[in-house]
């Protein structure tokens, strides 16, 4: 379901767009002119939001590179939403019992809008795997997210697979990434994967995780070497995975629905 930004909220819809941006970028941070460019906003006017916000404390401005992070209070105000941590807290023997079972890093998503945001991470692999908690991605972006899409009506993720393809056209960080590759060969799998299409070497497989209704609000997933994602081993790992977000779904129902995205 879209949600309608009501008219003369044009200054509200630019600030949040500039906070997600610092969601996706929270370790490396923004310089003025590539935030004020990413946001499709001018510098002066990135500049005057972002002094407003870093006097708030929702953003911080390091003084050694003077690049924009996100602040404290956006920690402060998320302690009143609990409801994430504790899914995080139900999901957490899941994903740890996936983690150990195949030897790979295992992951946890919320869905946000267009985005997914990881929220959870267990395990290690020999891969350097980007993907760290409270990242931010274009759903298209990640087999987590793909997984998510996979899972909506086919009128929305229609629209949200169009901006999306914009979004990661339009930042050079990606353009090399072949996601079309990936998107297709999720749809013919019928599960979020990617076989070396982002990272080279390295490969990872989703599935949704849906409320009551069939709607997807999260996604579990793993991430590892690419040679070890054999055809036998990523039938069983696909197994795995579904089993998980059934259990998920069954034993948190009532945490599961709190969180649902209308």
């Amino acid at each position: 379901m879209t949600r309608t930004v009501p008219p003369g909220t044009q200054s509200i819809v630019r600030t949040v767009e500039l906070l997600k941006a610092l969601g996706a970028r929270r370790q490396i941070g923004w310089r003025l002119t590539d935030l004020a460019a990413h946001c499709g906003l001018t510098t002066s006017t990135a500049y005057r939001i972002m002094t407003c916000l870093t006097a708030l404390r929702l953003a911080r401005q390091r003084p050694r590179d003077k690049r924009y992070v996100p602040g404290p209070a956006l920690y402060e105000l998320a302690l009143n939403v609990p409801s994430g941590a504790r899914f995080q807290g139900a999901c957490r023997a899941s994903l740890t019992a996936v983690a150990e079972e195949t030897g790979w890093v295992a992951f946890l998503a919320l869905r946000s809008g267009e985005d997914t945001v990881c929220i959870d991470r267990v395990g290690r692999t020999s891969v350097n795997i980007m993907n760290e908690v409270g990242r931010r991605l274009p759903m298209a972006g990640s087999s987590l997210g793909v997984a998510i899409l996979l899972a909506l009506p086919v009128r929305e993720r229609s629209r949200v697979l169009a901006a999306n393809r914009r979004a990661l056209r339009s930042n050079a960080a990606h353009r090399e990434r072949t996601y079309d590759q990936m998107w297709r060969e999720s749809r013919r799998r019928g599960i979020g994967i990617n076989l070396g299409d982002i990272l080279p070497g390295g490969a990872s497989m989703s599935v949704a995780i849906r409320d009551g209704e069939g709607r997807p609000l999260a996604a579990i997933g793993v991430a590892g070497p690419l040679a070890e994602f054999t055809e036998s081993r990523i039938g069983a790992v696909k197994q795995m995975l579904v089993e998980a977000a059934t259990r998920i779904e069954r034993d948190h129902a009532a945490l599961v629905a709190e969180l649902a995205w209308a």
